[in-house]
């Protein structure tokens, strides 16, 4: 019965997560992403953000391919280091790039990551 509901909710368009950690970085992206946004992109992009939770099952959370390709260029800039500091002690390591690189290697495997002209 949940495979049937699971796939049920499945959208044409979604780009799924795989992990919480995958879920947690995207959506922290998300919110930093949306304060640099101008007008209603941002907004939009925060209340995206906001539908993201760890709380739910892993399976049901996504974003659309739109939203995937408003936020690839950031997700570029954080995998190369251009992120801001986490909220940790700095004996902490900081796997957001590594969790970001896996997430985009995992996307342009699926065929879904954007082409994006730079």
């Amino acid at each position: 019965m949940a495979g049937v509901i699971v796939a049920s909710l499945r959208k044409r368009g979604e780009v799924r997560f795989k992990t919480y950690d995958e879920i947690n970085v995207v959506q922290q992206l998300m919110f930093w992403s949306a304060k640099r946004m101008p007008g209603s992109e941002g907004h939009k992009l925060a209340i995206k953000a906001y539908g993201l939770s760890n709380h739910l099952i892993i399976a049901i959370q996504s974003i659309s391919r739109h939203d995937l390709a408003v936020i690839a260029p950031v997700i570029d800039e954080w995998i190369q280091g251009r992120l801001p500091p986490q909220n940790l002690p700095a004996e902490y390591e900081d796997f957001r790039p590594r969790t970001l690189q896996a997430f985009k290697a995992r996307m342009q495997t699926e065929g879904l990551w954007p082409n994006i002209e730079a």
